[in-house]
């Protein structure tokens, strides 16, 4: 480009920089911002500020007037009505007599020395060629911490600089940390585009800009701090929009789209733009891929329309874009689907991926990527045709559509296997791998880079440092080994090293089953499982595994468990040793005890008991885990875990036991006289939203000081202080029982508990015992129905907030389990449904309706007490015992005895 000025970009401006804000009910975070404003080591007076109150309703307006009063030589205040903020910075454009102008938001905070550094940037490198400014922006979060979080922060690691984007092509997608010439603006009429709702409009802005003015150098102030305010209560537009229609559609049409037809009209989409549309696309799909994301809330009306509009902007990427591209992390599934699930037309693999072999079994898992139907598979072992031992597909949904599908195939071992799919043979890899480039592009350079760097450092690789610089570098080495304890683990790890080897140790714990709940608590299927070990399998070396200081502790021992301390050295040497871990818990620091970094895979497989009924969409949580045995209660449960669908598992690891608990449930239940089943239970679950911020390093949470407004609480209120239950109580001599999930012990003050409704915790009393004595239970979307529901206590399912349970808040999306079609008992969402449906199951004798008992027969075929043995057995089999033989039969009605 030319380094001659044009004439629009020579006149003169009354101000180097310009700041246009658009205003919005932000009253209480303007005191912060113009207070940073008056701190500003350069002259206020120097930067022009132009406010644009966009019919705000919170007195915002009526603070900037009283604070410009005094300040009108360089300070712009317009009211308007509302209409969205791409309008009210579209209206402070119009006023701007900068050279320079950024669009800051008014919820944020300048650094100090923030305009200092732009000016004396623009002073030393504002070439004509320079076509935007970049800052660096901080996260200011709810305690006033400022975090240098931000995804694209790496642009800054170099320091302040000028980049030229068709070199390296970085990504900005905000403009409130970004400046841009005012000539440039006004000469290619660049507006915000006020359909573009309720995001992108700031990425679309920019790049409509870069495009227009043929501008491709940037510069990056790595010294000018922009704090971004994180909204802890999620009113920000970027906290809050994963509900808008117009995240799915018209971002992708007036944003995503748009400027690929205007660069494709310019000669072609520059790198830098593929970048910035894969940063917005990716994180579409990484959400949906997430464990916790308010993606859930996505409207499915969008989904057919929000599918198409990719298909349209995929096109206009390339292939090189999608596989090069680094900016964040992106996982293979991901990139492929992007890749392959919007070409129109289905993919074929090209190969599949050699995942496991099992030397006890000798089996050997293979995997392959495809969109559309499954290829027509052909397998030859040895020469002869062979069918799979165990095979699924599984079904990566993005937005209600299976986007991309890969199979999961489990065939005999054999010397020379061979693949066909469609008729063609496909070669196997150790990896996932894309097809051969036809080009050389960064995405080939950058590994080879590093690489070549890598390979150049070393001990020696230094020589040139001198002496005195060399031993200051070795003493910091030295005193960071002794800071971060590496010494000390060192050493820990020779003694571990040396006392694991010992031969009581082996004798101890050599070939161990070890069983978990969770670390601080028992009584659930692992507890379960151990005793009927310890009974029917003294040959098992089997051991418990709790924290010393759990109140079950004493418990357990006085029982004689076999127990051991978790995180003690003992524990340590026990999960060393370790055969077999099973647990009903599937946490991080159940499965992964040991840190592999440090001590190396487990030897271990590990069985997964579950806390409760997987009737949820769990895939995104549990897909990761190791689990080789993945226990199941329900026929329908079970087809869809090993089914087609969302999970990686297939049958070889799912299998229908039953829960171990569950059998000493139906002794307790099958032992009470119907004279004793005499409680109403009513048992909510708890709402993450609700139970306030996790306190770092601990289970324990912040309480949530709005608790007491929620509809949680008022509409949990009005049921236990319900007189129409009060009555249904009195007359059946039952007693009315509230137990609310342990998370909401802290507000349990908040409810207004009548003197005729008991409040029951489950650290005091034993919950099998609980449920044995229900003549009825009232939950939400408790994991607990399902308990009730094996032991047929009538259920009712009180769901006022069903719209906003699966927001994406809880691990579980909504999954094959529909409360109408397939649940136990009636579904309610008022406190009178409730009331109705509590009076008719009293006038029925407390006995469910027989289509729920249908139901619950068809559901729960385990109920013969058999179900530790099963487990059992089925866990012998991973040792190379033959399979289990899973029940099939109707379960029968429990009955006292």
């Amino acid at each position: 480009m030319s380094e001659e000025t044009p004439a629009t970009m020579r006149s003169e401006h009354r101000f180097t920089v310009g700041v246009v804000l658009a205003v919005y009910n932000v009253a209480r975070y303007l005191p912060d911002l113009l207070g940073s404003l008056e701190r500003q080591t350069h002259p206020l007076t120097d930067v022009q500020l132009v406010f644009v109150d966009d019919g705000s309703t919170d007195g915002s307006l009526e603070i900037l007037q009283a604070w410009a009063e005094t300040r009108r030589d360089h300070v712009t205040v317009v009211g308007q009505t509302n209409a969205w903020v791409a309008a009210a910075r579209n209206t402070g454009i119009e006023h701007l007599d900068a050279e320079w102008v950024t669009f800051a938001d008014p919820d944020d905070v300048f650094d100090d020395r923030y305009f200092e550094e732009v000016v004396k940037f623009i002073g030393l490198h504002g070439a004509p060629r320079v076509g935007m400014l970049v800052t660096h922006q901080l996260r200011l979060n709810e305690q006033l911490e400022l975090v240098d979080s931000h995804p694209l922060r790496v642009k800054f690691a170099k320091g302040s600089r000028i980049v030229d984007l068709t070199q390296d092509p970085v990504i900005q997608m905000a403009v409130n940390s970004a400046f841009f010439r005012t000539d440039a603006i006004q000469e290619h009429r660049i507006r915000f585009d006020g359909r573009i709702r309720p995001v992108f409009e700031d990425a679309h802005f920019i790049g409509s800009y870069l495009l227009a003015s043929g501008l491709s150098d940037v510069g990056i102030l790595a010294s000018a701090k922009y704090h971004y305010r994180v909204r802890g209560d999620g009113t920000s537009l970027m906290e809050s929009h994963f509900d808008h229609p117009g995240k799915y559609t018209d971002v992708l049409r007036y944003g995503h789209l748009d400027l690929i037809r205007s660069a494709e009209r310019l000669g072609g989409v520059p790198r830098w733009l593929e970048n910035t549309l894969l940063y917005d696309l990716f994180w579409y799909f990484k959400n949906e891929r997430a464990l916790n994301s308010a993606s859930a809330l996505a409207p499915s009306h969008t989904f057919d329309e929000f599918h198409t509009l990719v298909a349209a902007i995929r096109a206009g990427i390339s292939d090189d874009a999608i596989r090069s591209f680094d900016a964040m992390g992106v996982e293979f599934a991901v990139r492929k689907a992007l890749l392959d699930g919007y070409t129109g037309t289905p993919v074929r693999p090209q190969y599949a991926k050699v995942e496991r072999v099992d030397e006890t079994r000798q089996h050997v898992k293979f995997t392959y990527w495809f969109t559309g139907d499954v290829p027509d598979e052909r397998i030859v072992t040895d020469g002869r045709d062979v069918a799979p031992v165990f095979a699924k597909t599984q079904d990566l949904v993005f937005y209600g559509a299976a986007v991309l599908r890969q199979r999961h195939v489990w065939v005999d071992r054999g010397r020379l296997t061979r693949l066909w799919l469609d008729g063609a043979v496909v070669p196997f890899s150790r990896g996932e791998r894309y097809e051969p480039d036809e080009a050389l592009t960064l995405r080939q350079l950058r590994p080879q880079i590093l690489g070549q760097r890598k390979r150049l450092q070393g001990r020696w690789s230094d020589v040139s440092t001198p002496a005195l610089q060399h031993l200051k570098r070795q003493a910091r080495e030295v005193y960071e080994n002794v800071r971060s304890g590496r010494y000390r683990r060192r050493t820990e790890d020779a003694i571990l090293g040396v006392s694991v080897r010992t031969r009581r140790t082996r004798e101890r714990y050599e070939g161990a089953w070890v069983f978990m709940d969770r670390d601080t608590d028992a009584n659930d299927n692992a507890e379960h499982l151990y005793r009927w070990v310890r009974a029917n399998h003294p040959e098992i070396n089997s051991w418990f595994v709790l924290a010393r200081g759990s109140k079950d502790w004493d418990r357990l021992r006085s029982e004689g468990f076999r127990l051991v301390a978790y995180k003690s050295s003992e524990w340590r040497k026990l999960i060393l040793h370790a055969a077999h871990l099973a647990s009903s818990h599937i946490d991080v620091y159940v499965v992964n005890p040991l840190p592999r970094w440090r001590y190396g895979q487990p030897r271990f497989t590990f069985t997964w008991l579950q806390h409760g009924v997987t009737n949820y969409d769990i895939s995104r949580w549990v897909n990761s885990k190791p689990a080789e045995l993945f226990v199941t209660v329900t026929p329908q449960e079970k087809a869809s875990i090993a089914g087609d669908g969302p999970y990686t598992f297939t049958e070889r690891e799912v299998v229908l036991t039953g829960f171990p608990r569950h059998d000493e449930l139906l002794r307790k239940r099958r032992a009470t006289p119907q004279a004793d089943r005499d409680l109403i239970l009513i048992m909510p679950t708890w709402r993450k939203k609700l139970a306030g911020q996790q306190v770092p390093g601990s289970n324990e949470r912040s309480k949530n000081p709005l608790f007491a407004s929620s509809q949680y609480a008022l509409e949990f209120d009005a049921l236990i202080g319900s007189e129409r239950l009060r009555d249904v109580a009195a007359r059946s001599g039952k007693r009315v029982v509230f137990m609310p999930h342990p998370n909401m012990r802290p507000y349990l003050t908040d409810f207004t508990v009548p003197d005729w409704v008991e409040v029951w915790d489950f650290a005091a009393v034993n919950v099998q015992d609980v449920l044995a004595r229900a003549a009825l239970m009232v939950t939400d979307y408790s994991s607990l129905g399902f308990e009730a529901a094996f032991i047929d206590v009538p259920l009712i399912y009180f769901q006022f907030d069903a719209a906003s349970f699966f927001d994406g808040s809880h691990v579980g999306r909504r999954g094959y389990f529909d409360y109408d079609r397939d649940g136990f008992g009636p579904v309610a969402d008022t406190v009178a449904g409730v009331e109705a449906a509590i009076e008719r199951i009293g006038d029925d004798a407390w006995v469910s309706a027989p289509e729920y008992l249908a139901r619950t027969a068809a559901a729960f075929v385990t109920r013969d007490e058999h179900n530790a043995e099963r487990v059992i057995d089925a866990m012998l089999a991973l040792d190379g015992a033959p399979r289990i033989t899973e029940p099939q039969h109707a379960g029968e009605r429990v009955t006292s005895s």
